[in-house]
């Protein structure tokens, strides 16, 4: 099961990881969208695996995801020119 709840946001994140990748943004933001998501998605396993109080789960997941979020707002912010 851990490892189905990973692939729900590794998967989004690789995609649009690679184009946010291709769309050459600075190295030092994209190194902290991936590192933030790395984090998050280790403090998540870890919260899914141990029982550490809920709320751990919840945000890290919502760490995540609103890395994913920051980057695909970069890259239609980019693509599209607004």
């Amino acid at each position: 099961r851990g490892h189905l709840n990973d692939l729900e946001n590794i998967v989004p994140f690789i995609g649009i990881g690679l184009l946010y990748a291709l769309s050459g943004p600075a190295l030092s933001t994209a190194l902290l969208h991936f590192r933030i998501f790395v984090g998050a998605r280790i403090f998540h396993t870890i919260a899914y695996l141990t029982p550490l109080p809920q709320p751990s789960r919840g945000l890290s997941w919502a760490a995540g995801y609103a890395v994913t979020i920051s980057m695909a707002y970069r890259l239609l912010t980019t693509g599209l020119y607004l």
